[in-house]
């Protein structure tokens, strides 16, 4: 594994790791794009594991995130729409830069995988794949989300961020740390049945312009994404398609997935073998 940072192009350092095949040519790349609060660190038995399939596989911190954060979040400014126009483009080329030719996929969990619309597009990118990628607004969430989401909102958040500075959600187990201005964007989101597209008439056209078509996975014990959230969020793209892929944890050979454990061990490769057509692998 090969650690370095990549510069955005309005000045932040991102942490990204790098998993390279051994002894082989990669036959693909894979950019793996990280939930909202989740580590890159969460994702590296899988990116492993997509070493051993002859892929180069790339993970990466958002700003305000994991490694790619201050030591002290109380001052640190950043939007959750720059994650989608700053850090993402940044990785796209410096991974096409990198693999010059080689086909890029990329695989967005939840919030990684919900603002690809918003992101400009890559002409190396050919597979698009998201997971539990659905809307934050109540209705849309799956339950019992729904009927505690609004203390989350309206007590938890407010509390923390008074209290830090920031939302400090290591604290409470709830989604990891995360700047003022991250969760303040992502608050007005969720309060939206417009969701992501309540940012403005310009993102819509984004969703609206991607061509590629998109996997979009759904595994059905997600207590936080549901079917109708994961639609709301994947309408969006009117000018593509969208293969909707709804799984049982049975179907990967695992007693649960969730919202968060396709890609922890216990999923395993006999899970994750099942991810390789959605990358264009097979």
């Amino acid at each position: 594994m090969e650690s370095f940072r990549v510069l955005t192009a309005d000045g932040h350092s991102l942490a990204a790791r790098c998993f390279k095949p051994h002894g082989e040519a990669a036959k693909r790349a894979v950019i793996i794009a990280c939930a909202l609060g989740v580590p890159q660190s969460f994702y590296t038995r899988y990116a492993t594991w997509l070493t051993q399939q002859g892929c180069v596989a790339y993970t990466f911190d958002w700003r305000g995130m994991g490694e790619s954060a201050p030591d002290n979040l109380r001052h640190y400014r950043a939007k959750l729409i720059d994650w989608a126009l700053q850090d993402a483009p940044a990785m796209m080329a410096l991974v096409a830069q990198r693999h010059p030719g080689l086909p890029i996929s990329w695989f967005g969990h939840s919030m990684g995988g919900i603002l690809f619309g918003a992101m400009p597009q890559h002409p190396q990118i050919d597979h698009v794949v998201t997971l539990g990628s659905g809307s934050g607004y109540v209705e849309h969430l799956a339950k019992p989300l729904r009927y505690v989401i609004g203390a989350f909102w309206h007590v938890i958040v407010p509390l923390s961020v008074a209290r830090h500075g920031y939302y400090a959600g290591r604290r409470i187990n709830a989604v990891g740390d995360l700047p003022r201005g991250i969760v303040a964007q992502w608050k007005r989101w969720c309060a939206s049945p417009k969701f992501v597209l309540s940012e403005g008439e310009h993102i819509r056209q984004a969703y609206a312009g991607v061509k590629l078509p998109i996997t979009a996975v759904l595994f059905t014990d997600d207590t936080m994404a549901s079917p109708a959230g994961i639609r709301a969020v994947h309408q969006a793209y009117t000018g593509t398609r969208v293969d909707y892929l709804t799984l049982r944890p049975q179907d990967v050979g695992a007693r649960s997935v969730g919202h968060f454990n396709f890609f922890h061990g216990r999923t395993g490769p006999q899970g994750w073998r099942h991810s390789l057509p959605w990358l264009g692998l097979a």
